[in-house]
This record gives C-alpha cells, structure tokens and sequence, in this order.
C-alpha cells in the first residue's frame, strides 16, 4: 500500500501555516493601529502647541500682528528643530517661528475667504524637503477698530520623528511576534503529539496481535479512536473464525484424498506384481505427485494468514522432533545436540513451527555425517549439519518446491519448500549458507539479511 505522507508533518505543517497568517495579519493591523495611534498623539501635542501660540497672539496699537511669548517647546527656537509654526494672513507676509529659518511653508489648503473654523491635517513639505505633519487651522482675532481679522495658522511636527517612533515599534513587534509564533507552533506540537499518541498506542498494540504476543487491541482509547478498535477486534475474531474453518476444510480434504491415494498405491502394487512395472510406475509416480501437492497445499492450508497469533516456545518443539527423529534414524551414532534457552520463542503458531522444525531436521539428518547441531542466536533458529553441504549456486534452488540435489536419497524435495513457504508468510526469513561443521546451516528469524 502506498503511503500518502506522515498525518503528523500534515498536522505541523498546518499549524504552521495556520499560525503564521494569523500572526501575518495580526502584526500588520497592530502596526497600522500603533501608527494611527502616534499620529493621534502627534495631533494632540500640536494641538497644545497651537493653544499655547494662539493665546499668545494679539494685535498691538498699530495693527500689527505679534505674539507676546515665546513656544514652551525649544525645538521652536533651533533653525530646522522639527517643531514648526507660521501665521498666514490675506496680503499681509506670514509670520514664522524661527526654527523655520529663511524658509516657510506651504500656502495653506484652507478656505482664504472662510469665516468657519476647520482643523486639516495632512502631510506637508517643509525646510530642506523635509516631511512634516502638518495641522492647520483658521481663527479670527478682533481687531484695534473693532473689526476682526481672520488667520491661517499651520502647527507641523517632522514626520521622521513619527516614521521613526513606528518603525521602532515594528522592530519590536516582530521581536514579539517571533517570540509568540514560537511559544505557539510548540503549543501546537505538543497538541499533536499528545492527540496522536492514542493512534501510536493503536498501532503499538497491532504489531503486538502481527508478532504474536496478544490476541487483542486492548487498553483505553478516546471516543475517536474507540470505533476503529473495535472494528479491528472484529476482524482480528472474524480471521480467526476462517482460518479455523479454513483449517477444518485441510483436515477434511486430507481425510477424504487418503484413502483414494492409498487405492491407488495398492493397484499399482497389484499391477507391478504383474510384471507391468512401466505402467505400476506411472501411477505410483501420479500417487506421489498428487500427494505432494496435497501435502503441500494442506501445510498452506495451515498456516495464519500471514501473521502469528502467539508466541510459540522454540525448545519443547526441537526436543519433541529431536526425539521422534533418534527413534526412527538408521543411523544410531548419529548425535544430536541442543542448545536453545528456555525462554526463546518464535512468532509462529505451535503446528506451524512443529512442520518447520519437523523438516529441518529431517533434512539434516538425510545428509549428517556424525551430528546435527541446533542453537538460538540473535532470535534465530539455527540448524547445522556435518554432511557434504551445498553448493553455493544451487542453495536458492533447493527451496524450490520438489528440487532435489540427489536423487539417491529418499524424499519428496518438499520439505524446505514448505518451510520457505511458512517463513514467509510469517514475514520472517530464512537464510542458507555453510556450517561450521561442514555442512549445511539453515537460520530462520526476522531481519536476518542484516545480521551477520
């Protein structure tokens, strides 16, 4: 099954998507509201500013316009200080604070022939191209005849001095924004982390039922998860259910083909005394193809459907073969040795392991010499005989099904196909070289192409 990616790195990676546009957007509205807010403070200082210029306006005895103290604020006094005022009046030259030097501003964009009072505030320019925020107003004053005298008066801030208190601030919000994007993107790991540990429990549990060492997912799991354990239990009982079954139709099949395969064995003995030995042959021979692919086919039949469901105890069953084999050897000084742990087990069901171990040693006694040694290393059964071993170029045949390398020697060639057979579908691998006896080494275990 091909698989479409880590759930996981999904996850983070929406998390990280998910929190970097919202903190995207986050940080430009907070930037945007922290500029409206200088420029508020920037109108509220000129609007004090501009209190303090206009009580300090009058007219004296001979019209004349002057102001009778100076701005609080020094900037107004240094040439190109970044606090500016001018007073306009219709045909009559501006008066200026002396930070403007020899320069002055703009013609104001207020109404000249209004008499309502209207603030603006934009963005002028000012001494040396500067950019400043301008406020600008229009009074009107009494004049020394009673009549009154309207005026345009423009307070402006240096712009740099806004842009500069902004930009600081947005150095530090990405400093803060940083600091929470990843106080956050933790916050959602350890979110995911924690919300998928009950699917690693899940799957911790159903390679425990694949290795053998529970029947079932067992344990606690969310309302989420709880469906999908229980429907895995069902189908964990329903493929018990038919391999039974499954198991049941082999014993059957084997009861019923016994007795026909036995006829005929028996019609070819009758034949053959008859002197027709060609034609006894011919069916003995189909009697004994027959009853190898039944043999076959029912080890097959037996086997799970391609996991264990236990965990089976190596040394009971190599001493239970051990014995049965010394009983039925021609050869009586033909030594047997033992040496599996009490506690080594395998993935594999008890009848299965029995026909694996049953055919290997079997094979091994066909082609001893003196001695078959078998022993547990690296959770692997090995089985070694001191017999003249084989060729490394014929070692992948003789797994094949019926391949023999001699024909003087009784068998069928079935015994190692069948067992390269069960190693398979148990998912563990089986493993041919040289002994150090001499002979022939048969490993079976998992991962066994990456041991040495």
């Amino acid at each position: 099954m091909k698989s479409s990616g880590s759930l996981k790195l999904r996850l983070v990676f929406a998390a990280a998507l998910g929190i970097s546009v919202s903190l995207l957007i986050a940080g430009m509205s907070f930037y945007i509201i922290f500029q409206r807010h200088v420029e508020r403070a920037a109108v509220a200082e000129l609007e004090n500013h501009f209190t303090q210029l206009v009580a300090s306006v009058h007219v004296d005895e001979f019209g004349t316009l002057k102001a009778r103290s100076t701005l609080s604020d020094p900037r107004f006094q240094k040439p190109y200080g970044g606090l500016y005022w001018q007073i306009n009046e219709v045909g009559k030259p501006p008066m200026r604070s002396r930070s403007l030097f020899d320069d002055s501003l703009p013609v104001p964009t207020v109404s000249k022939t209004t008499t309502e009072l209207k603030d603006v505030v934009h963005v002028i320019e000012g001494p040396e191209s500067a950019k400043l925020f301008a406020l600008e107003k229009i009074i009107v004053i009494p004049n020394t005849d009673g009549s009154e005298r309207q005026l345009n008066i423009t307070m402006a801030v240096d712009r740099n001095d806004i842009d500069s208190t902004v930009k600081s601030f947005g150095y530090d919000l990405i400093f803060g924004l940083g600091l929470l994007y990843a106080a956050l993107l933790a916050g959602s790991l350890l979110q995911i982390f924690i919300g998928l540990r009950p699917l690693e429990a899940l799957r911790k549990n159903i390679e425990k039922i694949r290795f053998g060492t529970t029947q079932n997912i067992v344990g606690t799991f969310p309302s989420e998860v709880e469906p999908l354990v229980t429907e895995v239990n069902a189908l964990i009982s329903d493929r018990e259910n038919q391999l039974l079954r499954a198991r049941q139709r082999a014993s059957n099949l084997a009861h019923g083909l016994k007795t026909p395969l036995t006829i005929m064995s028996a019609v070819a003995d009758s034949i053959e005394a008859s002197k027709l030995n060609r034609e006894a042959q011919d069916i003995r021979d189909s009697a004994d193809q027959m009853r190898q692919l039944v043999e076959r086919e029912l080890a097959r039949a037996r086997m799970a459907s391609g996991h264990a469901v236990q965990l089976t105890a190596v040394a009971p069953i190599v001493t239970r073969m051990m014995n049965a084999l010394k009983k039925t050897s021609a050869n009586e000084a033909l030594l047997w040795h033992s040496a599996i742990p009490a506690d080594a087990t395998m993935a594999m069901e008890a009848d299965d392991l029995l026909e694996c171990v049953g055919n290997l040693l079997e094979n091994a006694r066909k082609w001893a010499k003196t001695q078959v040694y078998v022993s547990w290393r690296d959770d692997a059964l090995k089985i070694e005989d001191d017999g003249p071993g084989v060729p490394v170029d014929k070692i992948a045949s003789i797994l094949e099904r019926g391949v023999r390398l001699d024909e003087t020697v009784a068998g069928s060639g079935l015994g190692l196909g069948i067992v390269a057979d069960l190693v398979d579908i148990y998912g563990l691998e089986i493993k041919l070289s040289r002994s150090s006896l001499g002979g022939l080494s048969v490993s079976i275990g998992k991962n066994l192409s990456l041991k040495n």
